[in-house]
């Protein structure tokens, strides 16, 4: 085929083409430009709201939370009560449990004749008075609370044969010894 266009008329029509390319893709951008900003618009007036409620529902907020500022402050010393309640009780000492836990390891024909305990016995030397009826009984009484983890530092100050009024127990016994603070717990 024979091409009768003449060279300033195919060129003409190239940029006739070209024109037209561009001028659609100018249309596309405007199109596009104008979509991005009606979606900044909308978000804009999405984004405003939202912060309007949102304020608005602090200052609601506020408002309650100012009428329980009363009871806020109520529980504030309970919770300060209750922290002064438990240092106490961290430090009370269940003297029936060191009691009972003594006791049992009291041997056979042995009877304790005194045995004070309060708050400052625990951990510290301690004396203990007790009648046997033999000094065999008397020993196994060290021998029991010297294998006890209730007590340490367990040894004779005295052992006296006779020297009491009691008939069924002779032997009187005087043992220093020193109570776990554990044994209070």
């Amino acid at each position: 085929m024979i091409n009768l266009l003449s060279p300033e008329d195919k060129r003409q029509l190239r940029a006739s083409r070209s024109n037209s390319l561009l001028l659609r893709y100018n249309i596309f951008l405007l199109g596009a430009l104008v979509f991005l900003g009606l979606a900044i618009g909308v978000t804009y007036v999405y984004l405003t709201s939202a912060k309007t409620n949102a304020e608005q529902l602090i200052n609601e907020n506020e408002a309650k939370a100012s009428s329980y500022a009363s009871v806020a402050a109520k529980a504030e010393r309970l919770k300060g009560n209750l922290a002064t309640a438990k240092q106490i009780l961290d430090k009370e000492v269940t003297y029936s449990k060191a009691i009972l836990a003594i006791a049992k390891l009291v041997p056979n024909g042995v009877v304790l004749q005194s045995l004070d305990l309060d708050s400052q016995t625990f951990g510290t030397p301690t004396t203990l008075i007790a009648e046997a009826k033999s000094v065999e009984a008397a020993i196994n009484l060290k021998n029991s609370f010297q294998n006890s983890s209730l007590f340490s530092n367990v040894h004779f100050e005295s052992i006296a044969s006779g020297g009491n009024d009691n008939v069924e127990y002779p032997v009187t016994v005087s043992l220093n010894v020193t109570i776990s603070k554990d044994a209070a717990k």
